[in-house]
């Protein structure tokens, strides 16, 4: 084990410990009996690493399935911190579980297939819906895996920054955020760049900095815009939300995080999470970020009731709308060691569901196509 998986090792079991001492929030919400909707949603809970405990839930109607996988594979173990989940096609879907090195693949109805092997540490995902899959890995000093689908085998890669997290393909190129996230325990500075890709040949094009660090998290595409979340360094560098323009590579930087974000009807709407070591302040704010205009405005626009809501839970881990209902979706990560939630607001931010999740960090969720 190199130097490099030492510190990753040591991060992330600290990061395992503290979440256990979280305690158990209290179960004494009422419940809320969700109403039919025809969203088909899968629920990635990444669960806690060096537990094996990831999960997948199963809503189907208002209905949830909790354990669908190990239901649907009987003796299968998902496994360790689920990261990344992605429709690859109509009948492939792509799981990256990030320690257990692998990408595990499933039909909609939640059988595996197969899996990809040998991609250490792997983040975040890609398709190019012509045939090939793209995955980041902070391994060997941060790369992109380029994999054929049908083979599932690993047909190229690229090295991008440090410690690569969010990737996005766009005419022909892919759109790395690089981190450098383990950088004061790896002997790197933070990143603030993107690496742009040649998809085709694999091989990095250009960086663009950004000049915010850590550009760390998912990301999110609308057309050919790009929101990227720029965590700072939770002392002296605040957190930003980075858009991009794909085509001409264009940037602008805004003034508050992009911590969860999703993209609906050519906006973006944000859920920015900061804190701070120095104050000990932690702050939850809502954003959405119009396109093309580029306009700001506080809230999340037609869904400003669901805010109060969104605003009272533990630990906002996600924010999703659906493309066939148009239904709000959060997850609650709650004690970050306990059971999460999922909360469905209507059109129009009525809260309409809460769904009880038996997995840890609901961290992604994939509406299953029509």
């Amino acid at each position: 084990m190199n130097r490099h998986y030492i510190y990753i090792l040591t991060i992330m079991l600290t990061a395992t410990l503290l979440a256990a001492c979280s305690l158990e929030p209290a179960d004494n919400e009422p419940p809320v009996a969700p109403t039919q909707t025809d969203d088909r949603i899968v629920v990635l809970c990444q669960g806690l690493w060096g537990l094996d405990n990831s999960t997948l839930s199963y809503i189907d109607g208002g209905t949830v399935t909790n354990g669908w996988f190990k239901k649907n594979n009987p003796g299968m173990h998902l496994g360790d911190t689920g990261n990344d989940i992605l429709q690859v096609n109509d009948t492939l879907i792509a799981i990256s579980v990030n320690w257990s090195n692998i990408i595990q693949y499933i039909y909609p109805d939640g059988r595996a297939i197969a899996a990809t092997e040998d991609i250490p540490n792997n983040r975040r995902l890609a398709t190019d819906r012509r045939g090939y899959l793209y995955c980041t890995s902070y391994a060997d000093n941060g790369y992109v895996a380029k994999i054929d689908i049908r083979t599932k085998q690993i047909v190229d890669t690229c090295h991008v920054g440090y410690e690569p997290e969010g990737v996005a393909y766009y005419d022909g190129r892919l759109f790395v955020a690089n981190t450098g996230g383990y950088g004061g325990q790896a002997g790197h500075k933070y990143e603030s760049t993107v690496s742009v890709v040649d998809a085709a040949t694999m091989r990095e094009i250009r960086r663009i900095d950004t000049g915010c660090i850590n550009l760390f998290g998912d990301m999110t595409c609308c057309g050919q815009f790009l929101c990227i979340n720029s965590a700072g360094d939770s002392y002296d560098v605040a957190p930003k939300a980075v858009v991009m323009n794909m085509a001409d590579e264009e940037f602008r930087v805004f003034d508050f995080p992009a911590t969860y974000s999703c993209a609906y009807g050519n906006r973006f709407y944000l859920i920015g999470s900061s804190f701070s070591y120095v104050t000990g302040d932690y702050t939850l704010t809502t954003h959405t970020i119009g396109l093309p205009s580029l306009d700001v405005a506080d809230g999340l626009a037609s869904y400003a009731a669901a805010a109060p809501e969104i605003l009272k839970m533990q630990a906002p881990y996600g924010i999703f709308i659906s493309p066939y209902s148009a239904h709000l979706y959060v997850t609650d990560a709650r004690g970050y060691a306990t059971n999460g939630r999922l909360y469905e607001f209507s059109p129009t931010g009525e809260l309409i569901g809460r769904y009880p999740l038996e997995g840890i960090n609901p961290g992604k969720l994939l509406f299953l196509r029509k």
